[in-house]
């Protein structure tokens, strides 16, 4: 569905955007024909026309006004709220900025054209899938917007209205996916496939192949697989691997691609086949940074940073390129990173190793070929490591570090210890000729909002939504904005103003921070209003229920309880002292508690289940869960346990935990399901959260149209927050 505004100044940027966009096609810019930069990169470096930047990924941003002197004067000049949630929010993408105009991919795969001076919307393109994981994001040349819409497809829009223009088809196997912001050069696109689509990653037989494609055409023109091995070293039954997740650096003189890829498996092994055995020898080429020729995907070179990786280590950041001083010369260097917590400097004409430096924590256990009998835990774990984008500026790099462990044994990893509020970050900014550790920040919670260079100084993000800008030359913290949301996404620099994604939690928003233009918004530091009291409560809707317009809003109402609580299925007035309103009140929750017991109310639009969970640490992992239905007139309620992102879901007995449920008890009528059910705050459980009265707890929430545990919630799902009742209540 497009939408398009009707304000004036937004029908004349769309205006302009189709003009060039006509003018651009009738030139015949596309396969490859005239510049190979797209005008869009060409005449706008003032922007941020690319995903990291510029063609070399520095991430830096020169010019603007935004300086130490000026950057205390940053505030929220407007916010978008971002309807696509998906497992790991609403974004993790970079936005592109060309002109005028803000273009966005969320986690939904939903595109958005922004007006970069309002915020307002220009057109918008829905394709709401809920399977992705991201990376991803829109790319943006000769008039159009690409992007992969799904899993499985590369579709390409009219900058200027949104329409489909072509859409192609890279993989035919359910199990190997997009999840990457493509690249534009030369005429062409460039993607990459992963071993991977949604809740399922490296299912045997999952080979990552990058593509070039036609941008006028979408034609493939040529693709490069990043397994050196047709039958997956031996083994495609049990193997997969491979696959780039990040924009490639791009040499524009010499028309080289430098792509960092991804790890193989399994990892470490299966019970069959522990620590790897299933793939022997080096597994060529994960774990890479490797050379294509831009044009005909021929390989120049590569380098091997870890063979044979057990641990999910995959080197798979976007590369940089820059000179370094080399004896009162310069040489042309490409530094990588990855998931292993190292970076490396490669000479960039032959691939020969320069440095490498360790950033983090970081365990020699990692480089092990074969895992000994029990557990080992390990830093950096599968989360951990660099995870987001590096910059570049003055000869510096600037890394952006995850600290969290994995345990492992030789044939799985253990997700119960898998926890992020475990998690740490730290930016560490190291000299770009020597790797030495110029200097080290630390920080509470994890790192994932990239690394960003704005003159002279960086700018990075925690995953509790706090942004940073520190001194470039010393680490110095000296600006500090807490978002409404937790961020797992990276800024764009244009001008006076920087467009950061804050995706993770209850009010994901498209924010825009700009000198001296200020609006309030819940949450703003550098505003002088208080925090929301703990009562209150924030929630997001389901993409499939809204529309791009509409905020995302929520209702907390907190009244006395008066009446006797009764598990009847019927909310009697002053039955429960607090409710939340989600989506548009498509779900209702009540709830009431003292320092021993919850009671909680479920109030959904729907004919089928509706589920609440609570606390978890990804996705649905680790949350605990309630779900219940009512059939012919009789109430179901379950006490469940999710083991993973997307489920499943068990009851805890099945576990070796015990059903929690005092009392419960569910209605049905007129397209409502009202479900009401009593617990302890504390049951002993392992696999039941422990309750403070007073404590606010992380939730999420679905309701779907049937009774079916095999169908998924298919009228909404979504996130909030909900706070108990004090001691003594």
């Amino acid at each position: 569905m497009i939408i398009l505004t009707k304000a004036r100044r937004l029908f004349e940027i769309l205006l302009a955007t189709a003009a060039l966009a006509s003018l651009l096609s009738a030139a015949g810019f596309a396969s490859g024909i005239g510049d190979p930069i797209p005008p869009e990169v060409a005449e706008d470096a003032g922007g941020w026309p690319l995903p990291n930047k510029d063609y070399e990924n520095t991430r830096a941003a020169q010019g603007s006004a935004i300086t130490s002197k000026t950057v205390s004067d940053l505030a929220v000049a407007w916010s978008f709220p971002i309807p696509g949630i998906g497992a790991y929010g609403a974004a993790a993408s970079n936005p592109i900025i060309v002109g005028e105009v803000v273009y966005f991919q969320d986690l939904r795969c939903n595109v958005f054209a922004l007006d970069r001076e309002t915020g307002e919307l220009i057109w918008s393109r829905f394709y709401n899938v809920t399977e992705v994981v991201g990376p991803n994001g829109p790319a943006v040349g000769w008039g159009k917007v690409f992007v992969a819409k799904d899993l499985y497809n590369v579709t390409a829009l009219d900058a200027g209205t949104g329409d489909d223009i072509w859409s192609t088809r890279l993989s035919q196997i359910p199990t190997t996916g997009i999840d990457i912001q493509p690249a534009v050069y030369g005429g062409l696109v460039y993607v990459s496939t992963v071993p991977g689509t949604g809740d399922v990653f490296y299912a045997p037989g999952g080979i990552g192949v990058i593509y070039a494609l036609d941008a006028e055409t979408g034609e493939v023109v040529w693709n490069f697989s990043t397994v050196d091995s047709p039958d997956l070293w031996g083994n495609p039954e049990v193997n997969s691997g491979g696959g780039a997740w990040y924009p490639p650096a791009i040499d524009v003189e010499t028309g080289i691609t430098f792509w960092g890829t991804g790890n193989p498996a399994p990892f470490p092994g299966t019970p069959e086949w522990p620590s790897g055995t299933s793939r022997p020898g080096p597994n060529l080429y994960t774990d890479s940074l490797v050379a294509l020729d831009h044009a005909t995907g021929e390989m120049i070179w590569y380098h091997q940073v870890l063979p044979h990786d057990l641990f999910d280590h995959d080197f798979q950041i976007s590369p940089i390129l820059a000179e370094r001083d080399v004896r009162g010369g310069s040489q042309k260097v490409v530094y990588g990173a990855g998931k292993m917590g190292k970076v490396f400097a490669f000479d960039r004409t032959s691939g020969e190793l320069l440095w490498s430096t360790v950033v983090g924590k970081y365990d020699e256990t990692a480089q092990l070929d074969v895992l000994p009998e029990g557990t080992t835990r390990i830093y950096p774990g599968v989360l951990g490591g660099v995870e987001t984008p590096m910059a570049y500026s003055n000869g510096v790099l600037y890394v952006p570090v995850v600290n969290l462990f994995t345990d492992w044994t030789a044939t799985s990893l253990d997700t119960s210890t898998l926890d992020f509020n475990n998690g740490t970050g730290e930016l560490v900014a190291l000299d770009g000729a020597t790797g030495k550790i110029l200097w080290i920040s630390r920080f509470d919670t994890m790192i994932l909002g990239g690394a960003t260079v704005i003159n002279d100084l960086v700018f990075t993000a925690e995953y509790d939504g706090t942004i940073h800008a520190l001194r470039a030359d010393s680490g110095e913290v000296v600006f500090t904005h807490k978002s409404p949301a937790g961020i797992n996404g990276w800024p764009a620099v244009a001008g006076e103003t920087i467009v950061w994604p804050a995706g993770v939690g209850a009010d994901p928003s498209l924010l825009a921070l700009r000198l001296g233009e200020a609006k309030p918004l819940a949450g703003d530091q550098n505003e002088t209003s208080q925090a929301r009291a703990g009562t209150e409560a924030t929630a997001s809707a389901d993409a499939d229920s809204i529309s791009a317009d509409d905020p995302i809003s929520s209702e907390v109402v907190a009244t006395q309880a008066s009446g006797g609580w009764a598990a009847d299925g019927v909310i009697s007035e002053g039955e429960y002292s607090r409710s939340l309103s989600l989506s548009g009140g498509n779900l209702v929750v009540h709830w009431s508690n003292d320092d021993e017991t919850l009671q909680m109310g479920l109030e959904g639009r729907a004919e089928g289940f509706v589920a609440i969970g609570f606390e978890p640490t990804q996705g649905m992992r680790d949350a605990d869960m309630i779900m219940g239905w009512v059939s012919r007139g009789k109430a179901t309620v379950l006490d469940l346990y999710s083991t993973g992102i997307y489920g499943p879901h068990p009851p805890d007995e099945e576990l070796g935990g015990t059903d929690d449920i005092l009392d419960y008890g569910g209605a049905e009528a007129g397209g409502w399901t009202v479900i009401e059910f009593e617990r302890k705050m504390d049951t002993g459980d392992r696999f039941d959260k422990p309750f403070r009265p007073g404590e606010t707890v992380n939730i999420i929430w679905s309701i779907s149209s049937t009774d079916s545990l095999d169908i998924r919630h298919n009228l909404g799902r979504g996130t909030g927050r909900i706070a108990f009742e004090g001691p003594g209540a």
